[in-house]
């Protein structure tokens, strides 16, 4: 599929390798078989490996909680020893995370709820112990991608591998796992993704500790700064290795990071949060770093849930709000910030997006204000479904997006000038398997996708009513969906003060392109929002 589409589009082979592009984001984590989430495994799987984070509670974690407390909440410090001895006179053995939260909750559970996020991470953090094999060695999380349960992560894998190959006959993959609060946690997963098609991936440490020691030649204090800047501690003990490569990278220096990532076929952003990813792209003030421009412009960039999103040039409108919060406050895009990598620059990106109802949030971003630090309006809305990837291959010669893995991914524009009482956009749904051609910045489902197009199924009429509580449980995929596969005209949903009206005018059309449960492509379909 990978040729097929660089051929298809354009001849990419007569064009300079660096000034061509594939951007593979997906809509969330990849459900990915591991030794640690046996969930995600076919039932006859078995996997050696980390299956969760040990902790201790013992007189010289106690001694190191005591001596190196985070902040200056006496009382708070005073309460968690009193329980963690408490908790040692109970179990003398190392557990489970969740073993040690029943073992506390037991004791004291208020007290618990009552602690800071910092607090909180840093007693867990330090109760930590590694967890080792017999020869003493860490044990590794694990991944076995034969045996996932996911077939759309495996699809999306071998195209990511082949997008890596068509660029280069032995590619090199960089794996950053900046999304996550414990960036060295997920690092077993990040670096062996990819290990069963025989890349070659390596993970980059690039972390806010270390951003922040290579720009300020303070290499010695990264433990200090996992500390103040991550929230986190403990690390050098729990992934001795992990933390020994950070400090190789700090002192290597900026110019031998930049050019490590240069000499790299890919970059792979990994999921959790993208305000964290930012913190290793852009400085306090922010200002790209020296390597940000070099992460930019690799052939292969792969995102995945938050490191797809922190692609989009615009960030910062869509952070904790909901559908409902974001409707009800109408927020605009004032809030967002010039703040991403920019590899994706035709609008901005939401993900998780119909499974966690997220098309009016999105929705609220498309307004014609200017974004802070740019004179550009944000005009387009990209919403990728879970296990689902938009890729965008470029070149100079022109762009397409197609879609691979499980579901769709949504395409959202305002239309013309919002009313006092209503808000008007267009809305597109495009299923795996689609090309999308874009020109002058219009997105169209291809004249190909369409004519490969599968021929429509006789379905019932939708019946006449209002779909209620539409912002819950996908039911606006699944509305749409019923409304493309029966060539409905209109439909009308409510969500608690909010009529949600759908209407085909004369520019919309509906295609089956394939037979999945959410195989039916819409092209503008009227989407008005108003308030009861």
């Amino acid at each position: 599929m990978v040729v097929t589409l660089f051929s298809a589009a354009f001849s990419i082979n007569s064009v300079a390798q660096e000034q061509s592009q594939t951007l593979i984001l997906v809509g969330s984590e990849l459900t990915t078989c591991t030794s640690a989430k046996l969930n995600n495994c076919q039932k006859e799987a078995a996997i050696d490996g980390k299956s969760h984070n040990l902790y201790t509670v013992n007189d010289s974690q106690i001694k190191n909680i005591t001596q190196h407390w985070p902040n200056n909440n006496i009382e708070a410090k005073t309460a968690v020893l009193k329980t963690l001895k408490a908790i040692q006179s109970k179990s003398s053995n190392s557990v489970s995370k969740t073993d040690l939260l029943w073992l506390w909750r037991d004791i004291n559970n208020q007290q618990l709820e009552s602690l800071t996020q910092q607090e909180y991470n840093f007693v867990l953090d330090m109760l930590e112990v590694p967890l080792l094999n017999k020869n003493g060695e860490r044990l590794k999380e694990q991944v076995n991608t034969d045996f996932n349960i996911e077939v759309a992560t495996n699809n999306i894998l071998q195209f990511v591998s082949g997008s890596l190959k068509v660029n280069n006959a032995k590619p090199t993959m960089l794996a950053i796992t900046a999304s996550s609060r414990d960036p060295y946690e997920s690092a077993d997963v990040a670096q062996s993704l990819l290990a069963q098609s025989n890349i070659s991936t390596q993970w980059l440490a690039l972390t806010p500790a270390l951003a922040k020691a290579i720009t300020s030649n303070s290499c010695d204090e990264l433990p200090a700064l996992r500390n103040t800047l991550m929230n986190v501690y403990n690390r050098e003990v729990i992934y001795p290795e992990y933390t020994k490569v950070e400090y190789a990278l700090c002192k290597g220096g900026t110019n031998a990071l930049v050019s490590l990532i240069k000499n790299s076929t890919g970059v792979m952003f990994n999921s959790g949060n993208a305000a964290l990813t930012h913190k290793v792209l852009f400085d306090q003030n922010n200002n790209p770093y020296p390597w940000t421009q070099a992460l930019q412009t690799r052939p292969v960039i792969v995102g995945e849930g938050a490191g797809a999103s922190i692609q989009s040039k615009v960030t910062g409108m869509l952070k904790n709000t909901t559908s409902l919060e974001a409707l009800r406050k109408s927020e605009t895009n004032a809030n967002a910030n010039a703040g991403g990598l920019a590899s994706f620059n035709f609008g901005v990106i939401d993900t998780q997006f119909s499974e966690q109802n997220r098309t009016f949030r999105l929705a609220a971003a498309l307004n014609k204000n200017e974004v802070k630090n740019t004179k550009a309006e944000i005009q387009h809305g990209f919403g990728i479904d879970e296990n689902t990837a938009l890729v965008v291959i470029k070149s100079p010669e022109g762009s397409l997006m197609t879609v691979i893995g499980k579901s769709g991914v949504v395409h959202l524009t305002e239309q013309g000038k919002s009313q006092k009482d209503s808000n008007n956009y267009r809305y597109s749904y495009w299923p795996a398997s689609s090309v999308i051609d874009i020109t002058n910045n219009t997105f169209t489902l291809s004249e190909r996708t369409i004519e490969q197009a599968l021929p429509a199924i006789k379905i019932p009429p939708l019946p006449v009513q209002r779909f209620g509580s539409i912002l819950t449980n996908s039911k606006l995929r699944s509305l749409t969906q019923a409304m493309c596969l029966s060539q409905e005209q209109s439909a009308v949903a409510q969500q608690d003060e909010f009529i949600i009206s759908l209407t085909a005018t004369s520019d919309t059309q509906y295609h089956r392109v394939n037979a999945k449960e959410f195989g039916c492509a819409l092209s503008n379909l009227e989407l008005v929002i108003k308030s009861i």
